[in-house]
């Protein structure tokens, strides 16, 4: 083996690391510092023909210079004519990671143009290039010929197999400089089989995450808005904002305009998006022009504090539904649009919040004119460390001003201070003394509308209160160890005094409207949902808590609950189950048997009529390969006085795996009883893979609203890795 440096080879391994197919940075090292760099050439045999001026080296060939490594059978130098020649099973190695076979290589005497024979290169992002073959230009620009590209790696038990997708050109162009592939003549070939043909193409190449383009299209059929075509744009504005810019094209109605604008910041983000159209439905009640808007901010201002805003409106309550902008931007609440603006900190062990509310609400029945805007709402929480004897104090204060144009205006001024002492005996006792008090000042006004809502006062002024509260709660964990298995046994009580408050129908109630009595809250030394409302009063809360559990994993488990109160709490909703002076039963029971069996029961019993008011049950059968779930909910209307019916509804969804790639899920949500019949149904088949994804999915709604009545959707949806995602929806 012999060993040479030299300046010829120098300009050898800049020529063929030039030449791999990669990034402009190998050719800007190759015209600078590079040529500096050592180069180590290694072959088995090396020739000098001085007559021909011919320097060949042959037999495991390999250059190594500047990070890269090119490998070749046999390498040859012409100095008269400035050609360097490769062949026989030619490799260049990049430094990123990149590799470009091919069996021929030939370079000009200018060291920047060249051609290759049956190239094959993959890229750093592991797709892979193959063509008859390829010219490189200008350091940077590589023109193949016959080629394919394709994201997918080979089949291991066949690599000339076809892969999974491909796309199949007479030319492509591989722009290093750019950061870009395009396509001439192009067919998108899926297992061999050509699917989908284009005159053009063009993507970034591995090496770009971000770059301005048109994004895959968005095609969507409608019996509401007939076709829908959304063909977005999207642009990069530096290194951390980016702009798309989305028109849809309507068959039924005028094309829409949307745009989503994001920036990332050193100290914060902020994005938005909107969308605007007119409409050609003159006269069915909807504004000519329609249309939404969303911003969302956020903003550190130092290490404690930060500031943000989040805005949401829109034209009208079925815009968003209706042209699909839910999906596209991905909202949320079905039900409203909420906007705010804050400012909030965090230091040591308390939080402190200023903020406003401002409410759209999209159903039928909402009311601007009684649609709340908080303005302001001022909240501040501490939580203090324990101390000597373990006991912990905690402050919480709270203002908000609520304003409305035809109702009830109210303001609260709140401040809570508690404390609480938990201590353990030597028998395993564990006491819990907790007390707390909480003051309030409420204004009203407006109060003419008062009547309008049941939850709000009829009359105005001040009003004030100031309610301490005191309880001691016991429970007793008793165990039982058994050789492979645990048994607990655990009683559980717990005292609540305070003065009785009674009814408190002349405070306004804009936080504490719910009151959800079950296993979850029985407990709660305060079951309302806000400062509002107090439940007062003096009562009694026993329980007892059983699980069985070993080491297999199976695990048993029932806890059941009751109340006695000592005097009515005129404050609690009648028909909640904890007005009267015994409570209904509360419980749950959980139950795992095996791993591919787990069942979830809640429920609530009346304690005079033993009828069942509420059951929430939830069993999931079979392992991950074959999942069957099954829920049912059933609430009767009597302890949910702010719903219009009682709510009885069947849950059912099944999911599979068939194997790696291929998954299949359904789900069916039906109405029992007197309205009994299929809600919503649907089924979802997805082949995915590392290149390639495939998916349709049927979905059935038997639900609706005005603009937005019942519907079937079909989605069809196929996507490439690097090549993005098309969308197919018929609606």
């Amino acid at each position: 083996m012999r060993r040479l440096a030299a300046p010829s080879l120098t300009v050898l391994a800049l020529a063929f690391g030039l030449w791999a197919g990669m990034p402009d940075s190998a050719a800007a090292q190759g015209r600078g510092a590079s040529d500096n760099l050592p180069v180590l050439l290694t072959s088995d045999e090396m020739t000098s023909d001085e007559e021909l001026g011919v320097v060949t080296a042959s037999g495991n060939v390999e250059i190594a210079h500047g990070g890269r490594i090119l490998r070749a059978d046999t390498l040859t130098y012409n100095r008269r004519t400035g050609v360097v020649t490769a062949s026989g099973n030619v490799s260049v190695v990049e430094a990123s990671g990149e590799v470009a076979f091919a069996e021929y290589v030939e370079l000009t005497s200018d060291l920047r143009d060249g051609v290759m024979r049956n190239i094959r290169t993959m890229l750093a992002d592991q797709s892979r290039f193959a063509a008859v073959t390829a010219r490189r230009s200008d350091g940077s620009r590589t023109v193949m010929r016959r080629a394919t590209y394709s994201p997918c790696e080979p089949c291991e038990k066949d690599p000339t197999r076809a892969p999974i997708c491909q796309l199949r050109a007479s030319r492509i162009t591989h722009d290093a400089e750019q950061k870009e592939i395009v396509y001439d003549d192009a067919w998108m070939e899926i297992a061999g089989v050509p699917v989908f043909y284009t005159p053009y193409l063009s993507h970034p190449d591995g090496t770009e995450k971000r770059k301005s383009g048109f994004l895959p299209p968005d095609v969507a059929t409608s019996s509401r808005n007939g076709t829908m075509l959304a063909t977005p744009y999207y642009w990069t504005l530096g290194p951390s904002a980016d702009l798309t810019v989305t028109p849809v094209f309507n068959s039924n109605d005028n094309p829409l305009m949307a745009a989503e604008y994001r920036e990332r910041m050193r100290n914060g983000e902020f994005s938005a998006d909107a969308s605007f159209l007119r409409t050609r439905r003159e006269g069915e009640g909807y504004p000519d022009w329609r249309g939404h808007i969303r911003a969302q901010s956020k903003i550190n201002l130092d290490d404690n504090w930060r500031t943000g805003f989040d805005l949401a409106r829109a034209s009208d309550k079925t815009y968003i539904e209706r042209y699909r902008i839910r999906q596209r931007f991905r909202f949320l609440d079905q039900d409203a649009l909420t906007s705010r603006a804050y400012v909030e900190g965090f230091r040591d062990r308390g939080y402190a919040v200023v903020d406003a509310f401002s409410f759209q609400g999209l159903r039928p029945e909402d009311d601007p004119g009684r649609t709340p805007i908080v303005l302001p709402q001022m909240r501040y929480s501490w939580y203090g460390e324990p101390g000597t004897m373990g006991g912990r104090y905690t402050f919480d204060a709270s203002a908000a001003s609520i304003y409305r144009d035809d109702d009830v205006r109210a303001q609260r001024g709140t401040m809570l201070g508690g404390w609480a002492l938990p201590y353990t005996t030597r028998t395993g006792e564990i006491y819990t003394l907790a007390a707390n008090v909480q003051a309030d000042m409420f204004h009203s006004s407006n109060a003419a509308y008062g009547s309008r809502d049941a939850f709000q006062p009829s009359e105005t002024g001040f009003a004030a209160r100031a309610v301490p509260q005191l309880a001691l709660s016991w429970r007793l964990p008793l165990i039982r160890r058994f050789e492979n298995a645990n048994l607990i046994v655990e009683p559980i009580s717990a005292l609540y005094v305070a003065p009785n408050a009674g009814s408190q129908r002349n405070l306004p109630n804009e936080d504490s409207r719910g009151l959800t009595f079950d296993d979850t809250s029985l407990f709660r030394l305060n079951r309302f949902s806000g400062y509002d409302r107090l439940e007062t009063g003096q009562r009694l809360v026993t329980g007892v808590n059983t699980e069985w559990s070993n080491r297999w994993s199976q695990r048993f488990g029932v806890f059941l609950g009751q109340q006695y109160r000592m005097n009515d709490e005129a404050a609690l909703q009648k028909g909640s189950g904890a007005d009267t002076r015994f409570s209904d039963f509360v419980g749950r029971v959980l139950a795992t048997p095996h791993e591919w069996v787990s069942a979830n029961y809640r429920f609530q019993i009346d304690n005079r009529s033993r009828e069942l008011l509420r059951s929430i049950t939830s069993v999931a059968l079979g392992p991950q390969a074959l999942r069957y779930g099954l829920s049912h909910t059933r609430v009767d209307r009597s302890i949910q006085p702010t719903a219009l019916v009682s709510i009885n509804q069947l849950s059912h969804s099944l999911s599979t795996r068939f194997n790696e790639v291929w998954r299949l899920t359904g789900r069916v949500v039906q109405s029992l009883g007197q309205d009994d019949g299929i809600l919503l149904a649907g089924a979802t088949l997805v082949y995915d893979d590392d290149c390639f994804l495939w998916g349709v999915d049927l979905q059935r709604r038997n639900i609706g609203r005005a603009e937005i009545p019942p519907d079937t959707a079909i989605l069809f949806r196929f996507g490439f890795r690097n090549l993005g995602e098309l969308a197919l929806r018929g609606l």
